[in-house]
């Protein structure tokens, strides 16, 4: 405990996108799902979350996107506190977090065309009007075949539905909507979790361009601590919703890791990830 308060009293005192500061989390028959967790993301940066399933980490990203209420503690966006906030100023809120989960195909909705899922995020900002358009036709087919562009997908996908995709084709084109509205933060849980090992490292590389392009922080949630190193500037580890430690992505090897995360080592020192992308 004594880590995690110096680690809540070095949140104060960095400037940090976004910051939680000892957020709990109870469902029903007194399970809690969040114990006094505290983290902060810088602007740009990665921090990567690792740990079992039933660690929280799904529980967390659903409280820092507002899609849960938690029963303790504080969310702060920009030093601005997300507790009370108005229906109107919440809506302004989300509109500057993106989301991509583990399984794309239930993010699409079926009866969509690729044009119409793509394109619902900014559908609810109306009037809203991307920087990314400058210098381009802004016409609603426009904007979304730039937004293929960027995740490197063609135009003629516009037209098809999500079951004429790949898994990887339908997980790009999630991405794609997650940055439709310029977020400047992206919360990315398990996003290449039902992906072939070869789509992962294209997905990942995709992932890691675009935070260079655009600026994006990202909280990127995963079981898979060799997708987290490839990843993130820093990790944090998840057991039983708390966190048993947090530190920079060079210091994973050290001896001084706890005997979890050392546990979690064993299982990464068979896997191998690409530092150079792979094209699909």
């Amino acid at each position: 405990m004594d880590d995690q308060i110096l680690y809540t009293q070095q949140l104060k005192a960095d400037k940090a996108l976004v910051t939680v500061s000892g957020l709990t989390k109870i469902y029903a028959a007194g399970k809690i799902a969040l114990r006094e967790v505290s983290l902060s993301v810088s602007p740009r940066e990665c921090l990567g979350v690792v740990g079992e399933s039933g660690s929280g980490k799904s529980t967390l990203a659903r409280c820092i996107l507002t899609l849960e209420p938690f029963d303790q503690g504080e969310l702060m966006l920009d030093g601005q506190s997300v507790r009370g906030v108005k229906r109107r100023e919440l809506k302004r809120i989300r509109s500057r977090l993106g989301a991509v989960f583990q399984h794309p195909a239930t993010a699409l909705n079926s009866r969509l065309t690729i044009l119409q899922s793509l394109l619902e995020p900014l559908d609810q900002l109306k009037g809203y009007i991307p920087s990314y358009v400058t210098g381009i036709p802004s016409g609603r087919r426009d904007i979304a075949e730039h937004l293929l562009n960027m995740v490197k997908l063609p135009a003629a996908y516009l037209d098809k539905y999500p079951h004429q995709l790949s898994g990887g084709e339908k997980q790009r084109v999630t991405i794609a909507r997650a940055i439709s509205t310029e977020p400047d933060f992206i919360v990315l849980d398990e996003p290449t979790a039902s992906l072939d090992v070869t789509t992962q490292a294209a997905v990942l590389n995709l992932l890691k361009d675009l935070q260079d392009e655009l600026g994006l922080a990202y909280l990127f949630i995963s079981h898979d601590l060799a997708a987290v190193h490839f990843m993130s500037d820093r990790i944090m580890v998840m057991k039983n919703g708390g966190v048993l430690e947090h530190f920079s992505k060079d210091e994973l090897f050290q001896s001084a890791r706890h005997p979890y995360t050392q546990s979690l080592l064993e299982v990464f020192s068979t896997c191998c990830l690409p530092t150079e992308p792979i094209l699909l």
